[in-house]
Order: structure tokens, then sequence, then C-alpha cells
């Protein structure tokens, strides 16, 4: 029997694939990639177990597309507040941003990519990699930053930017994990205000000022 085209596309449920993401996205970022089953994805994605996998593949392959959709909607901000042409006001926007975020009730606290780093080594070693090159590109970023100020005046020159580049991960990262864990947004002000307390200028500018 000829079954008609029509009649096999009628039977097909249809689904918006970057929708189903977003909501694969969230429960990961609430449950975390080890405790969360295909099952609890069927249920949250709202589709069946055959059309994840034909979709997105394994559930590795699925969290590895919902890390990277989690970076062009809010690991993004972050690194656009880097650019801003006024270096320490760059790093100080940076922070901010984390607190712009966790401040939105409607996501998950914590971030996503922090809370699967402390799941590592366990998540399995092509999300490890992931999680360390997301890590690497922010420490990149902000030494890029830390060297334009050097350059142009506005950070001491015999800084360790490499160690201040690492210094402001660390100060990032802290604050996803006390976010996730107090939900404490004041808390995360004073702890942006103690890590620009760190930023020295030249002698020559502190003199001028």
């Amino acid at each position: 029997m000829v079954v008609p085209v029509g009649a096999v596309m009628a039977g097909m449920k249809k689904f918006d694939r970057d929708e189903v993401l977003g909501r694969a996205m969230t429960l990961f970022w609430q449950r975390g990639y080890a405790a969360t089953s295909i099952g609890d994805l069927v249920h949250a994605m709202g589709i069946n177990r055959g059309s994840i996998y034909a979709t997105f593949g394994n559930k590795r392959s699925l969290f590895l597309a919902a890390l990277e959709r989690y970076g062009r909607e809010f690991a993004a901000p972050m690194f656009a507040a880097l650019e801003d042409p006024d270096p320490r006001r760059a790093i100080e926007r940076m922070l901010e941003a984390i607190i712009s975020r966790t401040s939105d009730l409607r996501w998950p606290r914590g971030c996503l990519q922090t809370n699967t780093a402390l799941e590592c080594p366990g998540v399995g070693d092509a999300i490890a990699r992931t999680i360390a090159n997301g890590i690497g590109w922010q420490e990149s970023a902000i030494y890029e930053v830390l060297r334009r100020a050097q350059s142009a005046g506005l950070l001491d020159p015999t800084e360790d930017a490499r160690g201040l580049a690492r210094f402001f991960v660390a100060v990032a990262q802290g604050m996803n994990v006390v976010n996730k864990a107090t939900g404490d947004t004041t808390m995360l002000n004073d702890m942006v205000k103690a890590a620009m307390s760190v930023w020295k200028r030249p002698a020559q500018n502190v003199a001028a000022g």
C-alpha cells in the first residue's frame, strides 16, 4: 500500500528546534548533566525520544548543543562588555553582566557552564574540553583587555597581566557559584567592588589624579 506523502507529513509532529533546545538547556541548567535523564528531557522538551535522537543525537550531543545555545544567549553579553573602550570599565561591565543575568528570575541560579565545570570530569571528555575551552576564551579575552590597558598607560605595566586575567576569571566563576548557592545579589556586588580594587594604575597617573 502506498501512503500519500501528505498523509505522512500530517502524521509527523512538527516542532521548533531552537525552542525545544531552549527547554533542554533550562533543564540541564536546573539539574545538571548527570542528574538529567532522557525521560526528564522528553517531558521538558515536549517531544518523544525518537525525535530527540533523530534531531540531536544522544544525550551528550544534546547537551553540547545546549551549551552552545547558552553561550549565544548568556555568555555573549559578557564578552561584548569586554569591548568597552575603557579597559577598566570593560572588566567591571563583564562582572556586572553576570549580576544582570543572575538577577533575572526567569532563569535558574548559577551558570550552566560553571555548574558543569563542577561536575567535571564525570561529564565526559567532550563536555569537559568544551568547558575548559570556554574558560580559556574568557581568560584570553580578559588578558587582551588588560594588555590594552597597560599599553594605554591605564594599568601598572609591572602587573602580571596573565595572572590578573586568571584572577578575574576566578572572580567571575566564583560569582556564579555564590549565586547558585545563595541567590544573594548584594554579595555579588560586594565581590565586584573588591575585585576591581586590585586594579592599579601607573604611579604617575595616580599622582596626577
